[in-house]
This record gives C-alpha cells, sequence and structure tokens, in this order.
C-alpha cells in the first residue's frame, strides 16, 4: 500500500526533526537558567551594598555571610560567565583577515568586535553591508 510505505518515510525524517527541535529547547533552557541565575545574584549582590552603605557595614564580611560558594564564585567570575555566554549565543568567522561574530541561523545578524550589525547571514552566505 502506497500510502504506509508513505508514512514508514516520514517516519525517520520526523525524529529527526523532534530531535533537533528537542535539542534547541534544552540549550535555550540552559541559556536562559544561566542568564536568570546572573540576574538573581546580582540583584542580592545589589541588595547587600545598598544595606551596607544605609546601615554601615562592610561589604565583603557581609557578602561572605550571606552569599553562598556558587554565588561568591559567579560574582568572581561574572566577566567570565558573559564571555561563555557569549561564545553560545554566537558563532565567529574570519572575513579578510577581520574576526566577525553571526547568529547562525536565516536572517541571523553579523556583528564586528564592538556588537555593532554590520550585516547578514541569509542562505548560508555572509552578506557584509
Amino acid at each position: 500500500m502506497k500510502t504506509t510505505e508513505t508514512l514508514k518515510e516520514l517516519y525517520p525524517k520526523i525524529n529527526s526533526l523532534l530531535g533537533e527541535i528537542d535539542n534547541e529547547i534544552k540549550d535555550s533552557y540552559k541559556k536562559i537558567k544561566i542568564e536568570i541565575q546572573k540576574l538573581i545574584i546580582d540583584e542580592k549582590l545589589k541588595f547587600i551594598k545598598e544595606l551596607c552603605e544605609g546601615e554601615k557595614l562592610n561589604y565583603n564580611e557581609m557578602r561572605k555571610k550571606y552569599l553562598n560558594d556558587k554565588e561568591k564564585k559567579m560574582d568572581d567570575t561574572k566577566s567570565e560567565l558573559l564571555e561563555i555566554q557569549k561564545e553560545e549565543l554566537l558563532d565567529t568567522i574570519k572575513i579578510n583577515g577581520k574576526m566577525y561574530f553571526y547568529e547562525n541561523k536565516e536572517n541571523g545578524k553579523i556583528f564586528d568586535s564592538k556588537s555593532k550589525p554590520i550585516g547578514l547571514f541569509k542562505d548560508g552566505k555572509f552578506s557584509l553591508d
């Protein structure tokens, strides 16, 4: 029967697409989780700083006392986390000896080293303005 054969041919393609969608969702979840953790830590640090200024307390002592080890490490390596997040979000390419960053998707933007959009990634090709 022709319909059954067609369905059998579609089954691996559907499974492949579902696998890709699942991977995209997991990647997005990880990125969102890291961003939320960073925002929470930033708010805690801001609160501790304002409290210390208002009550004339030692910021470093309060930070050590009220932040857990994971949060302290994240605070100390905040710039490192930002760099990791940039790497996860954008791909890099070298064109004419210069490094550019781009969104690896249809109509993705291309950025220079100063994060200014300078072109598009369209149909698998790089188009600079």
